[in-house]
Protein backbone atom coordinates (compact mmCIF):
# COMPACT_ATOMS: atom_id res chain seq x y z
CA UNK A 1 0.00 0.00 0.00
CA UNK A 2 1.25 3.43 -0.88
CA UNK A 3 -0.52 5.37 1.83
CA UNK A 4 -0.43 4.38 5.49
CA UNK A 5 -3.10 6.31 7.41
CA UNK A 6 -4.64 5.38 10.76
CA UNK A 7 -4.95 1.67 9.86
CA UNK A 8 -3.42 0.31 13.03
CA UNK A 9 -5.38 2.58 15.41
CA UNK A 10 -8.63 1.40 13.81
CA UNK A 11 -7.63 -2.26 14.00
CA UNK A 12 -6.56 -1.87 17.62
CA UNK A 13 -9.77 -0.12 18.70
CA UNK A 14 -12.10 -2.62 17.08
CA UNK A 15 -10.17 -5.78 17.89
CA UNK A 16 -9.73 -4.85 21.54
CA UNK A 17 -13.41 -4.06 21.93
CA UNK A 18 -14.36 -7.27 20.14
CA UNK A 19 -12.05 -9.34 22.35
CA UNK A 20 -13.67 -7.85 25.46
CA UNK A 21 -17.16 -8.40 24.08
CA UNK A 22 -16.71 -12.01 23.05
CA UNK A 23 -15.23 -12.75 26.47
CA UNK A 24 -18.34 -11.46 28.25
CA UNK A 25 -21.65 -13.29 28.57
CA UNK A 26 -23.91 -10.51 29.76
CA UNK A 27 -26.98 -10.95 27.56
CA UNK A 28 -26.37 -7.72 25.62
CA UNK A 29 -25.97 -9.42 22.24
CA UNK A 30 -28.74 -9.35 19.64
CA UNK A 31 -27.88 -11.68 16.76
CA UNK A 32 -29.51 -12.99 13.61
CA UNK A 33 -28.72 -15.47 10.85
CA UNK A 34 -30.34 -15.01 7.43
CA UNK A 35 -30.78 -17.70 4.78
CA UNK A 36 -32.20 -17.13 1.31
CA UNK A 37 -32.36 -19.78 -1.42
CA UNK A 38 -34.01 -19.82 -4.85
CA UNK A 39 -33.93 -22.51 -7.54
CA UNK A 40 -35.44 -22.50 -11.02
CA UNK A 41 -35.72 -25.55 -13.28
CA UNK A 42 -36.92 -26.08 -16.83
CA UNK A 43 -35.39 -24.49 -19.92
CA UNK A 44 -33.07 -22.52 -17.64
CA UNK A 45 -31.69 -23.92 -14.41
CA UNK A 46 -30.61 -21.31 -11.88
CA UNK A 47 -29.62 -21.41 -8.23
CA UNK A 48 -28.92 -18.61 -5.76
CA UNK A 49 -27.88 -18.92 -2.13
CA UNK A 50 -27.55 -15.94 0.22
CA UNK A 51 -26.51 -16.24 3.85
CA UNK A 52 -25.77 -13.42 6.31
CA UNK A 53 -24.87 -13.01 9.96
CA UNK A 54 -25.39 -9.83 11.98
CA UNK A 55 -24.56 -9.34 15.64
CA UNK A 56 -25.08 -6.14 17.64
CA UNK A 57 -24.00 -5.57 21.22
CA UNK A 58 -25.43 -2.42 22.80
CA UNK A 59 -24.58 -0.88 26.13
CA UNK A 60 -25.48 2.49 27.65
CA UNK A 61 -22.35 4.01 26.14
CA UNK A 62 -21.35 2.04 23.00
CA UNK A 63 -22.42 -0.21 20.15
CA UNK A 64 -20.46 -3.02 18.51
CA UNK A 65 -21.71 -4.41 15.18
CA UNK A 66 -20.32 -7.45 13.35
CA UNK A 67 -21.57 -8.50 9.91
CA UNK A 68 -20.66 -11.28 7.47
CA UNK A 69 -22.26 -12.39 4.21
CA UNK A 70 -21.97 -14.96 1.43
CA UNK A 71 -23.63 -15.01 -2.00
CA UNK A 72 -23.39 -17.83 -4.56
CA UNK A 73 -25.33 -18.09 -7.80
CA UNK A 74 -25.22 -20.31 -10.90
CA UNK A 75 -27.06 -20.60 -14.23
CA UNK A 76 -27.21 -23.98 -15.98
CA UNK A 77 -24.71 -25.29 -13.39
CA UNK A 78 -22.19 -22.58 -14.31
CA UNK A 79 -21.26 -20.18 -11.49
CA UNK A 80 -22.04 -16.55 -12.27
CA UNK A 81 -21.87 -15.01 -8.81
CA UNK A 82 -19.48 -15.35 -5.84
CA UNK A 83 -19.32 -12.69 -3.13
CA UNK A 84 -18.04 -12.62 0.44
CA UNK A 85 -18.10 -9.61 2.74
CA UNK A 86 -17.54 -8.75 6.37
CA UNK A 87 -17.36 -5.74 8.63
CA UNK A 88 -16.75 -4.81 12.25
CA UNK A 89 -17.77 -1.42 13.68
CA UNK A 90 -17.31 0.00 17.18
CA UNK A 91 -19.22 3.21 18.01
CA UNK A 92 -18.82 4.77 21.48
CA UNK A 93 -21.00 7.71 22.54
CA UNK A 94 -19.32 11.08 22.91
CA UNK A 95 -20.34 12.06 26.41
CA UNK A 96 -23.97 12.42 27.43
CA UNK A 97 -25.12 13.52 23.97
CA UNK A 98 -26.57 12.11 20.76
CA UNK A 99 -23.14 12.35 19.10
CA UNK A 100 -20.94 9.27 18.66
CA UNK A 101 -17.57 8.33 17.19
CA UNK A 102 -16.78 5.12 15.35
CA UNK A 103 -14.00 2.91 14.02
CA UNK A 104 -14.81 0.40 11.29
CA UNK A 105 -13.16 -2.24 9.11
CA UNK A 106 -14.81 -3.49 5.90
CA UNK A 107 -13.62 -6.39 3.73
CA UNK A 108 -15.03 -7.76 0.47
CA UNK A 109 -14.42 -10.34 -2.25
CA UNK A 110 -16.37 -10.30 -5.53
CA UNK A 111 -15.02 -12.74 -8.10
CA UNK A 112 -17.18 -11.64 -11.03
CA UNK A 113 -16.48 -7.94 -10.42
CA UNK A 114 -12.76 -8.77 -10.57
CA UNK A 115 -12.15 -8.00 -6.88
CA UNK A 116 -9.83 -10.48 -5.16
CA UNK A 117 -10.21 -8.48 -1.96
CA UNK A 118 -11.07 -4.98 -0.81
CA UNK A 119 -9.90 -3.70 2.58
CA UNK A 120 -11.24 -0.45 4.05
CA UNK A 121 -10.52 0.80 7.60
CA UNK A 122 -12.15 4.11 8.58
CA UNK A 123 -12.73 6.55 11.43
CA UNK A 124 -15.50 9.11 11.83
CA UNK A 125 -18.33 10.62 13.86
CA UNK A 126 -22.11 10.73 13.65
CA UNK A 127 -25.34 11.91 15.25
CA UNK A 128 -28.51 10.10 16.35
CA UNK A 129 -31.49 11.93 14.85
CA UNK A 130 -33.86 9.55 16.65
CA UNK A 131 -33.40 6.35 18.66
CA UNK A 132 -36.76 5.34 20.01
CA UNK A 133 -38.00 1.75 20.06
CA UNK A 134 -40.11 2.13 16.92
CA UNK A 135 -38.11 4.81 15.11
CA UNK A 136 -34.36 5.08 14.67
CA UNK A 137 -32.34 7.35 12.37
CA UNK A 138 -28.70 8.43 12.27
CA UNK A 139 -26.24 10.19 10.01
CA UNK A 140 -22.45 9.97 10.03
CA UNK A 141 -19.32 10.82 8.08
CA UNK A 142 -16.03 8.93 8.08
CA UNK A 143 -12.68 9.00 6.28
CA UNK A 144 -11.02 5.77 5.21
CA UNK A 145 -8.13 4.23 3.29
CA UNK A 146 -9.40 1.82 0.64
CA UNK A 147 -7.07 -0.83 -0.80
CA UNK A 148 -8.24 -3.13 -3.61
CA UNK A 149 -6.43 -6.16 -5.01
CA UNK A 150 -7.89 -7.23 -8.37
CA UNK A 151 -8.04 -10.72 -9.82
CA UNK A 152 -5.78 -9.71 -12.73
CA UNK A 153 -2.95 -8.94 -10.27
CA UNK A 154 -3.30 -5.13 -10.31
CA UNK A 155 -4.16 -3.08 -7.24
CA UNK A 156 -5.34 0.36 -6.21
CA UNK A 157 -5.47 2.40 -3.02
CA UNK A 158 -7.31 5.63 -2.31
CA UNK A 159 -8.49 7.93 0.46
CA UNK A 160 -12.30 7.99 0.53
CA UNK A 161 -14.96 10.01 2.32
CA UNK A 162 -17.78 7.84 3.73
CA UNK A 163 -21.10 9.58 4.47
CA UNK A 164 -23.80 7.16 5.71
CA UNK A 165 -27.49 7.47 6.58
CA UNK A 166 -29.57 4.85 8.38
CA UNK A 167 -33.28 4.77 9.29
CA UNK A 168 -35.58 2.10 10.71
CA UNK A 169 -39.33 2.41 11.33
CA UNK A 170 -41.83 0.02 12.93
CA UNK A 171 -44.91 -0.49 10.76
CA UNK A 172 -48.12 -2.48 11.15
CA UNK A 173 -48.00 -4.73 14.24
CA UNK A 174 -45.00 -6.99 13.74
CA UNK A 175 -43.07 -5.46 10.84
CA UNK A 176 -40.39 -2.85 10.25
CA UNK A 177 -38.80 -1.15 7.26
CA UNK A 178 -35.25 0.14 7.09
CA UNK A 179 -32.94 1.97 4.71
CA UNK A 180 -29.14 2.27 4.68
CA UNK A 181 -27.35 4.59 2.24
CA UNK A 182 -23.53 4.65 2.02
CA UNK A 183 -21.51 6.81 -0.37
CA UNK A 184 -17.78 6.27 -1.05
CA UNK A 185 -16.43 9.24 -3.05
CA UNK A 186 -12.73 9.16 -3.94
CA UNK A 187 -11.01 12.25 -2.48
CA UNK A 188 -8.25 12.10 -5.11
CA UNK A 189 -10.49 11.73 -8.18
CA UNK A 190 -14.07 13.02 -7.89
CA UNK A 191 -15.12 10.98 -10.95
CA UNK A 192 -14.55 7.76 -9.00
CA UNK A 193 -17.04 6.69 -6.35
CA UNK A 194 -19.04 3.77 -5.02
CA UNK A 195 -22.59 3.85 -3.69
CA UNK A 196 -24.58 1.24 -1.78
CA UNK A 197 -28.25 1.23 -0.85
CA UNK A 198 -30.06 -1.50 1.09
CA UNK A 199 -33.84 -1.38 1.64
CA UNK A 200 -35.44 -3.96 3.94
CA UNK A 201 -38.93 -5.08 4.91
CA UNK A 202 -38.95 -7.50 7.85
CA UNK A 203 -42.04 -9.22 9.26
CA UNK A 204 -41.86 -11.24 12.48
CA UNK A 205 -43.44 -14.71 12.44
CA UNK A 206 -42.56 -15.56 16.03
CA UNK A 207 -40.10 -14.47 18.71
CA UNK A 208 -37.18 -15.99 16.84
CA UNK A 209 -38.30 -16.31 13.19
CA UNK A 210 -38.94 -13.55 10.61
CA UNK A 211 -39.33 -13.14 6.88
CA UNK A 212 -37.34 -10.43 5.10
CA UNK A 213 -37.35 -8.91 1.64
CA UNK A 214 -34.23 -6.87 0.78
CA UNK A 215 -33.30 -4.83 -2.26
CA UNK A 216 -29.59 -3.99 -2.59
CA UNK A 217 -28.26 -1.57 -5.19
CA UNK A 218 -24.48 -1.15 -5.61
CA UNK A 219 -22.78 1.29 -8.00
CA UNK A 220 -19.08 1.43 -8.88
CA UNK A 221 -18.09 4.07 -11.44
CA UNK A 222 -14.66 2.49 -11.99
CA UNK A 223 -15.12 -1.30 -12.33
CA UNK A 224 -12.43 -3.65 -13.59
CA UNK A 225 -12.51 -4.55 -17.28
CA UNK A 226 -15.95 -5.40 -18.63
CA UNK A 227 -17.60 -5.58 -15.20
CA UNK A 228 -20.88 -3.66 -14.97
CA UNK A 229 -21.07 -0.41 -13.04
CA UNK A 230 -24.42 -1.25 -11.43
CA UNK A 231 -25.25 -4.44 -9.50
CA UNK A 232 -28.69 -5.09 -7.96
CA UNK A 233 -29.95 -7.91 -5.79
CA UNK A 234 -33.47 -8.82 -4.60
CA UNK A 235 -33.41 -11.26 -1.68
CA UNK A 236 -36.26 -13.16 -0.01
CA UNK A 237 -34.94 -14.73 3.20
CA UNK A 238 -35.83 -16.45 6.45
CA UNK A 239 -34.24 -15.00 9.59
CA UNK A 240 -33.46 -16.72 12.86
CA UNK A 241 -32.81 -14.32 15.73
CA UNK A 242 -31.21 -15.17 19.06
Amino acid sequence: MKKVIFIWPVISIICLSAAFTFASDDGLWKQEVTLGYTQKTGNTQSTELVSNYEGIRKTDYSELTIKAGVLYSAVNKKMDGQKYNGSMRYAPELGDTDWFGFGKIETEHDRFAGIDYRYLPSLGAGYWIAREEGWKASGEVGVGHEYVKYTDGSDDDNVVLIPRFFAEKAVLEKAKISEELIFYPNLEDVKKYRFRSESRFTNALSESLSLRVSFIDEVNTNPLGASKKNDTQLVFALIYGF
